[in-house]
Protein backbone atom coordinates (compact mmCIF):
# COMPACT_ATOMS: atom_id res chain seq x y z
CA UNK A 1 0.00 0.00 0.00
CA UNK A 2 1.56 3.19 -0.89
CA UNK A 3 -0.41 5.02 2.39
CA UNK A 4 -0.38 4.26 6.29
CA UNK A 5 -0.67 6.24 9.18
CA UNK A 6 1.91 7.68 12.09
CA UNK A 7 2.40 7.23 15.64
CA UNK A 8 0.51 11.34 15.42
CA UNK A 9 -1.75 9.94 13.41
CA UNK A 10 -1.03 11.10 10.02
CA UNK A 11 -1.55 10.18 6.85
CA UNK A 12 1.73 9.24 5.06
CA UNK A 13 2.60 8.80 1.27
CA UNK A 14 6.21 6.96 1.58
CA UNK A 15 6.53 7.50 -2.66
CA UNK A 16 6.02 11.45 -2.39
CA UNK A 17 8.91 11.87 0.17
CA UNK A 18 12.24 12.73 -0.54
CA UNK A 19 14.75 9.88 -0.98
CA UNK A 20 16.96 11.11 2.03
CA UNK A 21 13.82 11.22 4.14
CA UNK A 22 12.81 7.71 3.43
CA UNK A 23 16.23 6.50 4.51
CA UNK A 24 15.73 8.73 7.85
CA UNK A 25 12.87 7.23 8.83
CA UNK A 26 14.06 3.54 7.80
CA UNK A 27 17.58 4.06 9.83
CA UNK A 28 15.01 5.22 12.43
CA UNK A 29 12.90 2.37 12.66
CA UNK A 30 10.09 4.88 12.49
CA UNK A 31 6.40 3.23 13.23
CA UNK A 32 4.11 3.13 10.85
CA UNK A 33 0.31 1.43 10.69
CA UNK A 34 -2.38 0.43 8.90
CA UNK A 35 -5.06 2.63 8.71
CA UNK A 36 -7.43 -0.13 8.77
CA UNK A 37 -6.17 -2.99 10.89
CA UNK A 38 -3.91 -0.90 12.63
CA UNK A 39 -1.36 -3.32 12.66
CA UNK A 40 2.34 -2.18 12.27
CA UNK A 41 3.74 -2.22 8.44
CA UNK A 42 6.43 -2.71 6.94
CA UNK A 43 8.39 -0.47 5.07
CA UNK A 44 9.65 -1.13 1.43
CA UNK A 45 11.95 1.54 -0.44
CA UNK A 46 14.50 0.22 -2.91
CA UNK A 47 15.73 1.18 -6.02
CA UNK A 48 13.95 -1.31 -8.20
CA UNK A 49 9.76 -0.17 -6.81
CA UNK A 50 7.51 2.27 -5.71
CA UNK A 51 8.19 3.40 -1.90
CA UNK A 52 5.47 1.52 -0.20
CA UNK A 53 3.95 0.03 2.99
CA UNK A 54 3.16 -3.60 3.46
CA UNK A 55 1.71 -6.04 5.67
CA UNK A 56 3.91 -9.04 7.38
CA UNK A 57 2.92 -12.08 5.32
CA UNK A 58 0.70 -13.60 7.11
CA UNK A 59 -1.31 -10.69 7.96
CA UNK A 60 -5.21 -11.21 7.10
CA UNK A 61 -6.47 -7.29 6.33
CA UNK A 62 -9.36 -6.52 4.43
CA UNK A 63 -7.60 -3.67 2.93
CA UNK A 64 -4.10 -5.55 1.98
CA UNK A 65 -3.40 -5.08 -2.31
CA UNK A 66 -2.85 -8.44 -4.06
CA UNK A 67 -1.12 -8.46 -7.29
CA UNK A 68 -0.60 -4.51 -7.49
CA UNK A 69 2.51 -4.20 -9.85
CA UNK A 70 4.56 -1.45 -10.17
CA UNK A 71 2.63 -0.12 -12.99
CA UNK A 72 -0.55 0.24 -11.13
CA UNK A 73 1.07 1.68 -8.04
CA UNK A 74 2.97 4.58 -10.51
CA UNK A 75 -0.50 5.71 -11.78
CA UNK A 76 -2.24 5.44 -8.71
CA UNK A 77 0.73 7.79 -7.32
CA UNK A 78 0.38 9.92 -10.33
CA UNK A 79 -3.65 10.12 -10.30
CA UNK A 80 -3.86 10.90 -6.28
CA UNK A 81 -0.97 14.10 -6.82
CA UNK A 82 -2.59 15.09 -10.17
CA UNK A 83 -6.15 15.32 -7.99
CA UNK A 84 -4.56 17.21 -5.44
CA UNK A 85 -2.71 19.53 -6.55
CA UNK A 86 -6.03 20.30 -8.09
CA UNK A 87 -7.17 20.81 -5.10
CA UNK A 88 -9.76 18.19 -4.35
CA UNK A 89 -10.88 16.37 -1.16
CA UNK A 90 -8.92 13.28 -1.97
CA UNK A 91 -8.17 9.58 -0.09
CA UNK A 92 -5.50 7.61 -1.15
CA UNK A 93 -6.51 3.60 -0.86
CA UNK A 94 -9.48 4.24 1.33
CA UNK A 95 -10.88 1.47 3.07
CA UNK A 96 -14.91 1.69 3.31
CA UNK A 97 -15.77 -1.13 6.13
CA UNK A 98 -19.98 -1.01 4.90
CA UNK A 99 -19.40 -2.51 1.49
CA UNK A 100 -15.84 -4.15 2.71
CA UNK A 101 -13.72 -2.60 -0.68
CA UNK A 102 -10.75 -0.55 -1.01
CA UNK A 103 -10.91 2.10 -3.39
CA UNK A 104 -7.64 2.93 -5.09
CA UNK A 105 -8.81 7.10 -5.11
CA UNK A 106 -12.03 8.32 -3.14
CA UNK A 107 -12.42 11.94 -4.75
CA UNK A 108 -15.39 14.74 -3.46
CA UNK A 109 -16.10 16.45 -7.24
CA UNK A 110 -19.48 18.46 -7.30
CA UNK A 111 -21.03 17.44 -4.09
CA UNK A 112 -20.47 13.72 -5.10
CA UNK A 113 -17.93 11.27 -3.62
CA UNK A 114 -16.49 9.32 -6.49
CA UNK A 115 -14.88 5.77 -5.95
CA UNK A 116 -11.92 5.82 -9.04
CA UNK A 117 -10.50 2.42 -9.84
CA UNK A 118 -7.31 2.39 -11.74
CA UNK A 119 -7.15 -0.97 -13.32
CA UNK A 120 -4.35 -2.50 -15.11
CA UNK A 121 -4.90 -6.34 -14.65
CA UNK A 122 -7.61 -8.49 -15.92
CA UNK A 123 -9.92 -9.02 -13.33
CA UNK A 124 -13.21 -11.39 -14.02
CA UNK A 125 -16.15 -9.44 -14.55
CA UNK A 126 -18.28 -10.92 -11.56
CA UNK A 127 -15.51 -9.14 -9.67
CA UNK A 128 -16.37 -5.84 -11.78
CA UNK A 129 -20.18 -6.13 -11.59
CA UNK A 130 -19.83 -6.67 -7.58
CA UNK A 131 -17.13 -4.09 -7.11
CA UNK A 132 -19.10 -1.23 -9.12
CA UNK A 133 -22.36 -2.10 -7.60
CA UNK A 134 -20.74 -2.12 -4.09
CA UNK A 135 -20.05 1.93 -4.29
CA UNK A 136 -23.25 2.51 -5.90
CA UNK A 137 -25.54 0.82 -3.46
CA UNK A 138 -23.95 3.57 -0.76
CA UNK A 139 -24.49 6.18 -3.01
CA UNK A 140 -20.89 6.36 -4.33
CA UNK A 141 -20.42 7.07 -8.15
CA UNK A 142 -17.83 4.34 -9.79
CA UNK A 143 -15.00 5.94 -12.43
CA UNK A 144 -12.97 2.82 -13.72
CA UNK A 145 -9.84 3.91 -15.42
CA UNK A 146 -7.86 1.56 -17.40
CA UNK A 147 -4.29 1.05 -17.60
CA UNK A 148 -2.60 1.78 -20.98
CA UNK A 149 -1.25 -1.26 -21.21
CA UNK A 150 -4.94 -2.73 -21.61
CA UNK A 151 -5.40 -0.63 -25.06
CA UNK A 152 -5.32 -2.79 -28.04
CA UNK A 153 -5.99 -0.28 -30.87
CA UNK A 154 -7.28 -1.75 -34.46
CA UNK A 155 -7.30 1.46 -36.16
CA UNK A 156 -6.29 4.59 -35.68
CA UNK A 157 -10.30 5.55 -33.89
CA UNK A 158 -10.87 1.96 -33.39
CA UNK A 159 -9.96 -0.22 -30.26
CA UNK A 160 -10.39 -4.25 -29.35
CA UNK A 161 -12.77 -4.89 -26.50
CA UNK A 162 -13.28 -7.75 -24.72
CA UNK A 163 -17.14 -7.94 -23.81
CA UNK A 164 -15.48 -7.74 -20.44
CA UNK A 165 -13.83 -4.75 -21.16
CA UNK A 166 -17.08 -3.30 -22.22
CA UNK A 167 -18.47 -3.41 -18.89
CA UNK A 168 -15.98 -0.37 -17.79
CA UNK A 169 -17.78 1.77 -20.69
CA UNK A 170 -19.27 5.11 -18.55
CA UNK A 171 -21.81 6.89 -19.82
CA UNK A 172 -23.39 9.80 -17.34
CA UNK A 173 -26.70 11.72 -17.83
CA UNK A 174 -25.58 14.64 -20.41
CA UNK A 175 -23.51 11.67 -23.02
CA UNK A 176 -25.14 10.17 -25.84
CA UNK A 177 -22.47 8.06 -26.50
CA UNK A 178 -19.91 6.12 -23.80
CA UNK A 179 -16.75 6.08 -23.50
CA UNK A 180 -13.58 4.67 -21.64
CA UNK A 181 -10.93 6.21 -19.87
CA UNK A 182 -7.17 4.78 -20.19
CA UNK A 183 -3.96 6.09 -18.06
CA UNK A 184 -0.24 5.43 -19.06
CA UNK A 185 2.53 5.88 -16.32
CA UNK A 186 5.03 5.87 -18.79
CA UNK A 187 4.12 8.61 -21.10
CA UNK A 188 2.03 10.89 -18.28
CA UNK A 189 -0.97 10.55 -20.60
CA UNK A 190 -4.92 10.35 -20.47
CA UNK A 191 -6.81 8.74 -23.33
CA UNK A 192 -10.47 8.90 -23.78
CA UNK A 193 -12.39 7.14 -25.94
CA UNK A 194 -15.84 7.68 -27.04
CA UNK A 195 -17.70 5.08 -28.57
CA UNK A 196 -19.39 5.54 -31.79
CA UNK A 197 -20.75 1.47 -33.02
CA UNK A 198 -19.14 -2.16 -31.96
CA UNK A 199 -18.40 -3.79 -35.34
CA UNK A 200 -17.89 -6.65 -34.03
CA UNK A 201 -18.18 -9.02 -29.94
CA UNK A 202 -14.68 -7.11 -29.67
CA UNK A 203 -14.20 -4.49 -32.25
CA UNK A 204 -15.15 -0.94 -32.23
CA UNK A 205 -15.12 2.09 -33.94
CA UNK A 206 -14.79 5.12 -32.09
CA UNK A 207 -13.19 8.93 -31.29
CA UNK A 208 -9.69 8.32 -29.02
CA UNK A 209 -8.13 11.16 -27.96
CA UNK A 210 -4.89 11.80 -25.98
CA UNK A 211 -3.84 14.22 -23.25
CA UNK A 212 -0.78 15.26 -21.15
CA UNK A 213 -1.84 14.64 -17.68
CA UNK A 214 0.07 17.91 -16.77
CA UNK A 215 -2.35 19.97 -19.64
CA UNK A 216 -6.18 18.14 -18.01
CA UNK A 217 -8.42 18.93 -15.63
CA UNK A 218 -10.56 16.70 -13.64
CA UNK A 219 -13.89 18.34 -15.13
CA UNK A 220 -12.48 17.91 -18.68
CA UNK A 221 -13.35 14.11 -18.11
CA UNK A 222 -16.92 14.46 -17.97
CA UNK A 223 -17.38 16.88 -20.87
CA UNK A 224 -19.67 16.17 -23.67
CA UNK A 225 -17.62 15.73 -27.21
CA UNK A 226 -18.78 16.54 -30.80
CA UNK A 227 -18.79 13.48 -33.27
CA UNK A 228 -18.33 12.84 -36.37
CA UNK A 229 -20.34 8.95 -36.52
CA UNK A 230 -19.04 8.48 -40.62
CA UNK A 231 -15.09 7.75 -40.32
CA UNK A 232 -12.75 6.39 -43.10
CA UNK A 233 -12.75 3.72 -39.84
CA UNK A 234 -15.91 2.67 -40.26
CA UNK A 235 -15.77 2.09 -44.17
CA UNK A 236 -12.67 0.17 -43.36
CA UNK A 237 -15.04 -2.09 -41.41
CA UNK A 238 -17.72 -2.32 -43.74
CA UNK A 239 -14.96 -3.69 -46.32
CA UNK A 240 -13.93 -5.94 -43.99
CA UNK A 241 -17.72 -7.20 -43.44
CA UNK A 242 -17.77 -7.88 -47.29
CA UNK A 243 -14.94 -9.50 -48.37
CA UNK A 244 -13.48 -11.55 -45.47
CA UNK A 245 -15.18 -14.44 -43.87
CA UNK A 246 -14.79 -14.69 -40.22
CA UNK A 247 -11.71 -16.95 -39.31
CA UNK A 248 -14.22 -18.61 -36.70
CA UNK A 249 -18.06 -18.66 -36.51
CA UNK A 250 -20.26 -19.37 -33.47
CA UNK A 251 -23.75 -21.22 -34.28
CA UNK A 252 -25.38 -17.85 -34.51
CA UNK A 253 -22.79 -16.24 -37.25
CA UNK A 254 -22.86 -20.07 -39.22
CA UNK A 255 -27.17 -19.75 -39.23
CA UNK A 256 -26.70 -16.24 -40.55
CA UNK A 257 -24.40 -17.11 -43.57
CA UNK A 258 -26.50 -19.94 -44.72
CA UNK A 259 -29.71 -17.80 -44.12
CA UNK A 260 -27.76 -15.20 -46.95
CA UNK A 261 -27.04 -18.21 -48.84
CA UNK A 262 -30.69 -19.77 -49.27
CA UNK A 263 -31.94 -16.14 -49.76
CA UNK A 264 -28.95 -15.54 -52.38
CA UNK A 265 -27.46 -12.41 -50.70
CA UNK A 266 -23.90 -12.09 -51.11
CA UNK A 267 -22.07 -9.75 -48.14
CA UNK A 268 -20.05 -8.23 -50.64
CA UNK A 269 -23.14 -6.88 -52.66
CA UNK A 270 -25.45 -6.23 -50.35
CA UNK A 271 -26.87 -2.86 -50.11
CA UNK A 272 -25.28 -0.03 -48.50
CA UNK A 273 -27.81 0.32 -46.04
CA UNK A 274 -26.76 -2.67 -44.24
CA UNK A 275 -24.02 -2.00 -41.95
CA UNK A 276 -24.78 1.75 -40.27
CA UNK A 277 -23.10 2.73 -36.85
CA UNK A 278 -25.78 3.03 -34.14
CA UNK A 279 -25.62 3.65 -30.70
CA UNK A 280 -26.63 1.27 -28.44
CA UNK A 281 -25.47 -2.07 -30.47
CA UNK A 282 -24.16 -3.68 -26.90
CA UNK A 283 -28.07 -4.57 -26.23
CA UNK A 284 -28.01 -6.67 -28.99
CA UNK A 285 -26.92 -10.41 -29.01
CA UNK A 286 -25.75 -10.20 -32.80
CA UNK A 287 -23.70 -8.37 -34.73
CA UNK A 288 -24.68 -5.11 -36.62
CA UNK A 289 -24.20 -6.96 -39.55
CA UNK A 290 -26.82 -9.54 -38.88
CA UNK A 291 -29.62 -7.86 -37.74
CA UNK A 292 -29.33 -5.37 -39.87
CA UNK A 293 -29.64 -7.62 -42.68
CA UNK A 294 -32.36 -9.46 -41.50
CA UNK A 295 -34.22 -6.24 -40.94
CA UNK A 296 -34.01 -4.85 -44.29
CA UNK A 297 -33.98 -7.66 -46.24
CA UNK A 298 -36.52 -10.12 -44.13
CA UNK A 299 -38.53 -6.92 -42.46
CA UNK A 300 -38.95 -4.13 -44.85
CA UNK A 301 -39.16 -5.58 -48.01
CA UNK A 302 -41.90 -8.25 -46.92
CA UNK A 303 -43.78 -5.70 -44.81
CA UNK A 304 -43.58 -2.09 -47.00
CA UNK A 305 -46.14 -0.71 -44.67
CA UNK A 306 -45.80 -1.59 -40.99
CA UNK A 307 -46.24 -0.10 -37.54
CA UNK A 308 -43.90 0.19 -34.46
CA UNK A 309 -45.34 -2.81 -32.63
CA UNK A 310 -44.84 -4.40 -35.47
CA UNK A 311 -41.07 -3.58 -35.91
CA UNK A 312 -40.21 -4.33 -32.14
CA UNK A 313 -42.11 -8.03 -32.14
CA UNK A 314 -39.82 -8.56 -35.11
CA UNK A 315 -36.33 -7.79 -33.65
CA UNK A 316 -37.00 -8.67 -29.65
CA UNK A 317 -35.16 -12.07 -31.00
CA UNK A 318 -32.06 -9.96 -31.08
CA UNK A 319 -31.94 -7.95 -28.48
CA UNK A 320 -30.42 -8.96 -25.14
CA UNK A 321 -33.13 -9.76 -22.30
CA UNK A 322 -30.98 -7.83 -19.72
CA UNK A 323 -27.83 -5.78 -19.23
CA UNK A 324 -26.62 -6.67 -16.40
CA UNK A 325 -23.04 -6.47 -17.36
CA UNK A 326 -23.51 -2.81 -18.06
CA UNK A 327 -23.50 -1.31 -14.51
CA UNK A 328 -22.11 2.45 -15.63
CA UNK A 329 -24.56 3.21 -18.54
CA UNK A 330 -27.16 5.22 -17.51
CA UNK A 331 -29.10 6.22 -20.36
CA UNK A 332 -31.52 3.36 -22.76
CA UNK A 333 -29.91 3.59 -26.32
CA UNK A 334 -32.27 1.54 -28.81
CA UNK A 335 -29.31 1.04 -31.95
CA UNK A 336 -33.05 -0.28 -34.03
CA UNK A 337 -34.72 3.46 -33.42
CA UNK A 338 -30.98 5.11 -34.07
CA UNK A 339 -30.88 3.03 -37.50
CA UNK A 340 -34.46 3.79 -38.34
CA UNK A 341 -33.72 7.30 -38.19
CA UNK A 342 -31.37 7.15 -40.88
CA UNK A 343 -34.01 5.99 -43.28
CA UNK A 344 -36.64 8.67 -41.75
CA UNK A 345 -34.14 11.60 -42.12
CA UNK A 346 -33.30 11.07 -45.75
CA UNK A 347 -37.17 9.87 -46.57
CA UNK A 348 -36.31 6.12 -47.34
CA UNK A 349 -39.30 5.84 -45.16
CA UNK A 350 -41.67 8.16 -44.27
CA UNK A 351 -43.90 7.84 -40.96
CA UNK A 352 -47.67 8.58 -41.72
CA UNK A 353 -49.70 8.90 -38.40
CA UNK A 354 -48.68 5.78 -36.46
CA UNK A 355 -47.79 3.67 -39.83
CA UNK A 356 -44.52 3.89 -41.64
CA UNK A 357 -43.79 3.25 -45.27
CA UNK A 358 -40.85 2.26 -47.03
CA UNK A 359 -40.44 3.88 -49.92
CA UNK A 360 -39.06 1.41 -52.60
CA UNK A 361 -37.19 -2.15 -51.90
CA UNK A 362 -33.91 -2.77 -50.84
CA UNK A 363 -31.60 -4.82 -53.06
CA UNK A 364 -27.90 -5.74 -53.95
CA UNK A 365 -25.40 -4.32 -56.45
CA UNK A 366 -24.15 -5.83 -59.76
CA UNK A 367 -20.57 -5.57 -58.71
CA UNK A 368 -18.30 -5.57 -55.49
CA UNK A 369 -16.93 -1.87 -56.69
CA UNK A 370 -20.47 -0.48 -56.88
CA UNK A 371 -20.99 -1.33 -53.83
CA UNK A 372 -17.69 -0.21 -52.70
CA UNK A 373 -18.65 3.40 -54.24
CA UNK A 374 -22.28 3.61 -52.91
CA UNK A 375 -20.85 2.61 -49.31
CA UNK A 376 -19.20 5.86 -49.72
CA UNK A 377 -21.84 7.66 -51.15
CA UNK A 378 -24.39 7.20 -48.76
CA UNK A 379 -22.10 7.43 -45.97
CA UNK A 380 -21.19 10.99 -46.93
CA UNK A 381 -25.39 11.52 -47.26
CA UNK A 382 -25.79 10.85 -43.78
CA UNK A 383 -22.57 12.17 -41.96
CA UNK A 384 -24.63 15.70 -43.75
CA UNK A 385 -27.58 14.75 -41.69
CA UNK A 386 -26.45 12.95 -38.53
CA UNK A 387 -23.84 14.83 -36.64
CA UNK A 388 -24.39 14.21 -33.24
CA UNK A 389 -23.71 17.08 -30.12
Amino acid sequence: MLQAVSNQGKYVTLALLPRSQIIQLKQAKTPFYCPVCKTKLIMKAGTQMIAHFAHKSLQNCPNRASGEGVYHERGKLDLFTWLTNQGFSVQLEHYIPEIKQRADLIVQFAQKRLAIEYQCATIPLKEILARTRGYQSIGITPLWILGGNRMRRLSKQGLYLTPTEQSFLHQFNNDIYPKLYFYCPDSKQFARYDLICLSGKSRSVGQLKFKRLASIRFEQFFKTEQLSIFTPEWLSEKKRFRLKLPHKMNQTEKQFREWLYLNQLFPSLMSSWIGLPVNGQWTMKVSVWTWQTYLCYDFLNHFPQFSSKQLNGYMQRFRKQTLINFPILSQKNDPVEAYLSYFLQVGKIIKVGETYQVRGSIGQYQTIDEALAKDVSIQRMLAQKCFYR
